[in-house]
């Protein structure tokens, strides 16, 4: 699934569904990625797996559904964690004080 400015592709292997994200992750994007997830967590997923390498751009609606889609993975006893973050990504996630909540490294 993908908006104009943010491409969303799902892969499923084995009990890992991992969701590539690319371009610009803000608020006009948000909808179509809280959706993705909802779709991926129906499927009741071993694990969510966001490679992040592609985001361009992100701002705190971004931010803001990330953490939404982290809470939604662990409510429904699913690991979530952002992987591969992009040099923006990963300097919004040192300023902010998220990286320890969202990546595995």
């Amino acid at each position: 699934m993908a908006s104009e400015l943010l491409h969303i592709d799902t892969t499923a292997t084995g009990t890992e569904t991992v969701m590539a994200i690319a371009g610009e992750f803000d608020m006009s994007t948000t909808e179509s990625f809280g959706v993705c997830v909802g779709a991926v967590l129906d499927h009741h997923p071993g694990s969510i797996t966001i490679d992040a390498r592609g985001v361009t751009f992100i701002d705190s609606s971004g931010l803001r559904s990330l953490l939404l889609a982290r809470g939604a993975a662990v409510s429904a006893g699913v690991p979530f964690r952002v992987s591969e973050p992009s040099p923006e990504l990963l300097n919004v996630f040192e300023r902010t004080g998220l990286r320890r909540l969202l990546l595995d490294d």
